[in-house]
């Protein structure tokens, strides 16, 4: 992590942001962060469910992963590590999982973690559970198990072999598995999976935080130290450190700055979106600012099924005009990288041969040639129309992407403004021309996996129009296989059903009152830098 400003001797993690941010309307900083050991967290996103079929925003993940913790975790070097887990083994074909849980580890009402327990919350990751409906997280869930829609399927497929020890039998090979146990598949005890407010307003986990007040207020949450958690600190001392985490909502980013230098936050997050908040707090003495590395990419899908983008001479005129430097700084203000190519260089899907290479390079007479290729091919004039959220910095987004468009000889609009949920939605149902994702990131495909297949989550369309595409997606993630990944990637580019727009980092900003602590993990070595399960149990606020 680099420290932009201040100094710095500990590292900390943060959420990768995996939703856009939506802005609904300011609200004002009521919770002075005054007394010591009560932290203030100030977040962009409002409150939202938690529970397993919810589908909350990355910040609001991050608050979640306080209360309830997973199986697994990625550590500093990006490889998946046991975390609730003691040991994972696999079969050599990887179609066989074994989990082997720690013992004595207890939920916040008193029950015990046990393989029992896992499969009540498998169930309902699968949809099975009736009194929490299936959604959009079941998808990866039913895709690992080759399709479950009975419990008869699903005893043969989730099996508790003993107390603590639960194995998973799937259809095809699954070398990433482990990894599906991420930052939205945490664990709730089963008192909590019968109950509709799981969630909502109630939730027991295993974390180091228990639910205090939630669902009430929605742009406050309030968490109190659960005095049983069973992870002690690098001291040997226990946690959590604090006595209460507070998540308190504010949506705009110059707001959420305000709330640290009148010392009514004690940390706050931002996204390279806000680029002039950025800038601001590193002229700021009284706030340090922290970066992550700059791993994620910003891409946007191409709704190959339906006109415009169903002509790949559209999509390949929309990716040639694409100006990412002039991008990096609209959006960014320097506090992100233009995007030729999907991922940081460590990524599977990264083909610029060790920053080399531009897979997808700007070129404005060839974006000018491909509009006219267009306009021969249909008769029609390129006409791009791009969705929207309600944020101002995604309307500036859209705009600036459509001036690019006009420029290349296209004509362009901007769709009414929607919320960031209603925009999702649309993409998944390829309800608009294009999306804005950010699905490529860190060190694993096991992700970005999820909208290239047939799994309902794929964005482009290609499915339909180029079922041999997904196909070899499928080939990928069954063999892990850098070189297939490189083929079917290398589509991706030269048909342009995915175009990348920028690479960025996640921020966090803290007050001069908060003291960090190293992010070890309990099966050894640190924390990954920017992850939704930022550990927030081993710092410390001074009054």
């Amino acid at each position: 992590m680099r420290v932009i400003k201040g100094s710095w001797h500990k590292k900390v993690a943060l959420a990768a942001v995996v939703t856009m941010v939506t802005s609904l309307g300011q609200i004002a900083p009521t919770n002075a962060a005054s007394k010591a050991n009560n932290l203030v967290i100030a977040i962009s996103e409002f409150d939202s469910g938690w529970c397993l079929q919810d589908s909350p925003g990355g910040e609001q993940i991050l608050a979640k992963n306080q209360v309830s913790e997973t199986l697994m975790t990625t550590n500093n070097k990006g490889k998946p590590v046991p975390y609730l887990a003691k040991s994972v083994e696999n079969s050599a074909d990887f179609k066989t999982w074994k989990f082997t849980l720690r013992e004595g580890i207890m939920f916040h009402d008193g029950e015990e973690l046990t393989a029992a327990t896992v499969a009540a919350n498998v169930a309902g990751n699968l949809g099975l559970n009736p009194v929490i409906p299936g959604s959009l997280p079941a998808i990866a869930w039913q895709d690992a198990l080759g399709g479950v829609t009975s419990l008869a399927q699903f005893a043969a497929k989730v099996q508790p072999l003993s107390k603590y020890v639960i194995q998973f039998n799937l259809p095809a090979p699954r070398p990433l598995f482990s990894e599906i146990w991420g930052g939205r598949s945490t664990l709730w005890s089963s008192k909590t999976l019968q109950t509709k407010q799981c969630g909502q307003t109630v939730g027991a986990g295993t974390g180091p935080f228990k639910i205090q007040s939630k669902g009430v207020d929605k742009a406050k949450t309030v968490l109190e130290a659960n005095t049983s958690y069973w992870r002690k600190g690098a001291d040997g001392k226990s946690l959590p450190r604090a006595k209460t985490l507070t998540f308190l909502t504010i949506v705009d980013g110059s707001q959420r700055r305000n709330a640290l230098l009148k010392g009514q936050a004690d940390m706050a997050t931002f996204t390279s979106v806000g680029g002039l908040v950025l800038n601001e707090m590193k002229k700021d003495k009284s706030i340090t600012l922290f970066e992550g590395p700059r791993d994620t990419t910003w891409s946007f899908h191409m709704n190959s099924a339906a006109a415009p983008f169903n002509s790949k001479n559209a999509r390949l005129a929309f990716s040639y005009a694409l100006d990412r430097e002039a991008l990096a700084k609209v959006v960014a203000k320097g506090n992100a990288d233009p995007a030729y190519c999907f991922g940081a260089t460590y990524h599977p899907y990264n083909l610029s041969n060790g920053g080399k290479k531009k897979c997808a390079p700007s070129d404005l007479a060839k974006a000018k040639e491909y509009v006219a290729a267009y306009q021969t091919e249909t008769g029609k004039q390129l006409a791009v129309v791009l969705p929207t959220t309600e944020s101002q910095e995604s309307i500036k987004l859209a705009q600036a992407v459509c001036n690019m468009m006009i420029k290349a000889g296209a004509t362009c609009t901007l769709m009414p403004p929607v919320t960031a949920t209603a925009y999702i939605l649309r993409g998944f149902a390829l309800q608009q021309q294009v999306s804005n994702f950010n699905v490529v990131f860190g060190y694993s495909s096991s992700f970005a996996d999820l909208f290239s297949r047939k799994t309902n989550l794929e964005l482009s369309g290609f499915r339909f129009t180029n079922p041999g595409l997904a196909a070899c997606f499928q080939t990928a993630v069954e063999t892990n296989s850098k070189a297939k990944y490189q083929e079917c990637v290398g589509v991706l580019h030269g048909d342009a059903y995915w175009v990348p727009a920028w690479t960025e980092a996640t921020f966090i900003a803290s007050g001069k009152n908060v003291v960090f602590s190293d992010g070890l993990l309990p099966s050894g070595g640190k924390r990954r830098e920017i992850d939704a399960r930022f550990d927030f149990a081993t710092i410390t606020v001074s009054g």
